[in-house]
């Protein structure tokens, strides 16, 4: 899915530096859902009911939101 794989791109060359260990973990459970699931936590109002992966949904997307570079 080009759109998920852009954004996520875009945010391990910019923001991954700046992920805590834990973040780390949850990226990587989140890496592990399905791509479309993913792109709706990323993009729309629907949030994940694993609050280990919520918790790097609202990381990203503040990330991406808050940085010029994703616009």
């Amino acid at each position: 899915m080009r759109e998920l794989d852009l954004l996520l791109e875009l945010f391990l060359t910019t923001g991954l530096q700046s992920l805590e260990n834990d973040d780390l973990v949850r990226l990587e459970k989140l890496l592990e859902q399905p791509d479309q699931d993913i792109l709706v936590w990323l993009t729309g109002d629907p949030k994940p009911d694993n609050p280990e992966i919520r918790r790097i949904v609202e990381v990203l997307r503040h990330r991406i939101h808050s940085n010029s570079e994703f616009r």
